[in-house]
């Protein structure tokens, strides 16, 4: 435990907190345990020339001490007038932000912050403290604070907690607004300084750019379907000497988002495979293998179990998962934090992710056998490719996406944006996507490219067949087919995906299915939701809405289709005399 001159219990309770993480006497899990460990080895090289930050114990306290001034303002805890309490978990959270600072200049370490912690543990109560003490007490000059979120009604969550604390709190005998000087109005809360404001802003508001934010507040990142807040607010910091980005939010579903893009830094950052010594994290969920029906599970993803989430509400909330699968979904996100994806999901997203392998390179399988998919669309949906190499009995897949550069620019589309200076993303100029670029790609894999499109770095392989859909590919068909690659047409329907798209699930499950850790692909899976083609057997993949793209899943399907033809072992000569007797039956 850290020494220091004046007392502070509340520092103090977090610091315990870590201490019995780490010996095991608290239910955690392994992104807890690593959170408190990087705490424990930052603290052992504190004050150095490699790392000029030092734990103050009372500016922790300072923060610490401000919030638990503030009043509860729902429940019981409100009915009897009582203030907040920090938890041991929400006090060494606090601390983090508040206590460590550069050794000379004074300013604190963390400019980011993103927190992942299941629903009712008091996030949004915590952030609207948060808030208030960055608008005054922590004493910048026009300090603006904003909570942004998704929609308006979201970004007022955390604002008008805000409002009725500042309204309702006391302190020193007088109303707490009247202590810290503000003027609370519906739509902002205002300080002595003029230049100073608290309020609520959307993705949806126009002027979220242009903002200079003190503190920004992100409540429930996991609904942003765009980029665009967190990445208007995260370039604005850098006017601000000591500025706060913060997020607390849930698990949610969409792996294309903002919110797994800050999850999956974090992960790295907590694994030790990057660093950043400005960005704080902190992650409370079931680990793999986990039951989740166990309370001891309930206790490893819920820090506030027992005081802000009751046992009796977790054990009612799991008897309505164990009888029915859409509610065993809502209950793996919102009470263990484990990201599932939505709907009548078809793929199994924790599966998918296990069996990825960033490290695998299409160049490691040069000359092996391969079955390409292609979907091809040539405005608003992406056109994709998938190699798919059998390889044992694992399918490893590669993939590539294309879209047209009118619409990755277009506003709201950051997210496809970003993909396209990952080099995920393939474009043309325009507003139509120019072909030739796919038709370029597949020959160059079957060995038959040239260095038109820049290509010529790929390897070539030994291209079995291309099975692609009929739309807009009958000139590059016919171009793949003179230049001697067997292409096949495989019609979008039920009849003709319902068996790669079974084997594709299966596969999956089985943790057959390798993929290279392409971020869109991964989106593309997480958006593939099943549907049950009426007065049939079959399933189809479909999407729950139109900007929730699938087509790489559906260029896997046809990737796949060849192999559910025939028994895998047979030989070249009878496969392709199968295939085609199989295609003729399914015309």
């Amino acid at each position: 435990m850290l020494d220091c001159g004046v007392s502070t219990p509340i520092t103090q309770r977090g610091l315990q907190w870590v201490e019995d993480v780490l010996a095991g006497e608290v239910p955690s899990c392994k992104r807890a345990q690593q959170a408190c460990k990087r705490f424990r080895a930052d603290l052992k090289r504190a004050g150095t020339d490699a790392f000029p930050y030092v734990f103050d114990a009372e500016a922790s306290e300072h923060m610490g001490a401000f919030l638990e001034a503030l009043p509860h303002i729902e429940g019981a805890w409100a009915a009897r007038g009582e203030t907040l309490t920090l938890l041991p978990w929400q006090a060494f959270m606090i601390g983090q932000i508040g206590g460590w600072r550069h050794m000379v200049t004074g300013l604190r370490r963390f400019r980011t912050a993103y927190v992942e912690v299941p629903r009712k543990n008091g996030k949004s109560t915590l952030l609207a403290g948060v808030g208030l003490y960055f608008l005054v007490p922590d004493g910048e000059p026009g300090a603006k604070v904003y909570s942004a979120a998704a929609s308006t009604h979201q970004a007022r969550i955390v604002f008008d907690a805000a409002r009725v604390m500042a309204l309702s709190g006391e302190a020193e005998g007088m109303g707490l607004d009247e202590v810290l000087g503000l003027t609370v109005e519906e739509h902002k809360i205002k300080t002595q300084d003029p230049a100073a404001v608290f309020q609520p802003i959307a993705s949806q508001t126009k002027s979220k750019d242009g903002k200079n934010p003190h503190c920004a507040i992100v409540d429930e990142l996991h609904e942003h379907d765009k980029r665009d807040v967190w990445d208007s607010m995260a370039s604005a910091l850098g006017a601000r000497e000591q500025p706060l980005l913060i997020a607390i939010t849930t698990a949610g579903y969409n792996t294309g988002g903002i919110c797994f893009e800050q999850r999956k830094y974090l992960q790295s950052l907590l694994d030790g495979d990057r660093k950043n010594e400005r960005y704080f994290g902190l992650i409370f969920e079931a680990d793999e293998g986990d039951e989740p029906g166990d309370p001891k599970t309930w206790a490893k993803a819920n820090p506030s179990l027992h005081e802000a989430k009751s046992l009796d509400y977790m054990q009612d909330e799991w008897e309505k998962a164990e009888a029915s699968p859409a509610a065993l979904g809502e209950f793996l996100r919102k009470h263990l934090d484990i990201w599932t994806s939505v709907g009548a999901a078809a793929i199994d997203m924790e599966a998918w992710r296990v069996s990825e392998d960033a490290s695998m390179k299409l160049v490691q399988y040069r000359g092996h056998k391969a079955y390409i998919g292609v979907d091809l669309a040539t405005r608003k949906d992406p056109a994709s490719v998938v190699a798919l190499i059998p390889d044992g009995k694992l399918y490893r897949l590669f993939s590539w996406h294309f879209l047209p550069e009118k619409i990755v620019d277009a506003p709201g589309n950051e997210h496809l944006w970003g993909w396209k200076k990952k080099g995920l993303i393939y474009t043309t100029p325009g507003a139509e996507l120019d072909l030739n670029m796919v038709e370029a790609l597949v020959l160059q894999l079957a060995g038959l490219g040239d260095d038109t499109w820049g290509w010529s770095d790929l390897p070539a392989l030994d291209v079995e067949m291309v099975v692609y859909d009929a739309a807009f590919a009958a000139q590059m068909a016919a171009n793949w087919e003179s230049a001697g690659i067997t292409a096949v047409e495989l019609r979008s329907r039920a009849a003709n995906l319902n068996e790669p798209f079974n084997k594709l699930i299966a596969s999956v499950e089985d943790h057959r299915v390798i993929n290279d850790g392409n971020e869109v692909l991964t989106w593309m899976a997480g958006n593939t939701l099943q549907k049950q083609v009426q007065g049939g057997d079959y399933i189809y993949p479909t999407k729950q809405v139109p900007e929730d793209s699938i087509d790489g899943m559906i260029a896997t399907m046809n990737a796949i289709w060849p192999l559910c033809q025939v028994p895998e072992d047979t030989s070249d000569a009878e496969r392709r005399g199968s295939f085609f007797a199989a295609l003729g039956a399914s015309s």
